[in-house]
C-alpha cells in the first residue's frame, strides 16, 4: 500500500507540474507582441511612362509629316509634268526608305504598351501601306521620266498599282488620328489630320 501511495502522489505531482508549465507557456505567449506587418509599397503610376511614350511617338509623327510633304510635292510635280520629273522617282524611293525606318522605330518604341494597341496597330499598317504605295509611285515616276511625261496620266500600270495601298494607308491613318489626337491634347502634343501623315 505504501508503494501505491507513493506512485499516486508522483502522478498527481507530475500532472500538477504539467498544468503549471502549460499555464506558464500560455501566459508567456500572451505577452509576446505580434509581428509588425511590412508596409506594401504602392505600385508606380503608369501615367509618366505613357506620357514619355506619347512624346516619343510625337517625334516620329513629326518626321512622318516631313516625308508626307515631300511625297505630295513629287506627286504634284508629276501630275503637271513639272521641272523635277527626273528627280521625283528618287523622292518616292527616299520616302519609302524613311517610312520603313519609322516602322522599325515604332516597333521598338519605349513604353509602347502604355498606349492604345489599336492605335499603334493602325499606324503600323498605315505606314506599311504607304511604303508599298511609295515604291509603286517611284516606278510610275520613273516611267514618266524615261518614256516622256504625260500630264494627268493615270493609265500607267505602276500608278494603278499604287492606288490600292494608298487607299489602305488613308483608311488606317484616319483610325490612328482619331485615337492620337485626344492623347496629344492631354499632353500638349501636336494633333494631326490623316492627310498630314
Amino acid at each position: 500500500m505504501v508503494v501505491a501511495i507513493v506512485i499516486l502522489i508522483g502522478a498527481v505531482a507530475g500532472s500538477a507540474a504539467g498544468l503549471i508549465t502549460r499555464r506558464a507557456g500560455h501566459a508567456g505567449a500572451a505577452k509576446t507582441p505580434p509581428p509588425t506587418a511590412t508596409p506594401v509599397a504602392p505600385s508606380p503610376s503608369p501615367e509618366p511612362a505613357k506620357q514619355r511614350a506619347a512624346q516619343s511617338l510625337s517625334a516620329l509623327l513629326a518626321q512622318s509629316v516631313a516625308v508626307r510633304g515631300s511625297v505630295d510635292r513629287a506627286s504634284s510635280d508629276l501630275v503637271r509634268c513639272g521641272p523635277l520629273v527626273g528627280k521625283d522617282a528618287a523622292t518616292f524611293r527616299q520616302a519609302a526608305a524613311s517610312r520603313q525606318h519609322l516602322l522599325s522605330r515604332l516597333a521598338a518604341l519605349p513604353g509602347q504598351s502604355t498606349l492604345p494597341a489599336p492605335m499603334i496597330q493602325a499606324l503600323t499598317k498605315a505606314w506599311q501601306a504607304s511604303v508599298q504605295a511609295d515604291q509603286d509611285f517611284a516606278a510610275w515616276a520613273q516611267d514618266q521620266s524615261s518614256h516622256g511625261c504625260t500630264k494627268n496620266s493615270t493609265s500607267d500600270p505602276h500608278f494603278r498599282a499604287a492606288i490600292g495601298p494608298d487607299n489602305r494607308a488613308t483608311r488606317y491613318k484616319k483610325v490612328f488620328a482619331a485615337g492620337w489626337n485626344p492623347i496629344a491634347a492631354q499632353y500638349g502634343l501636336p494633333a494631326y489630320q490623316w492627310d498630314q501623315l
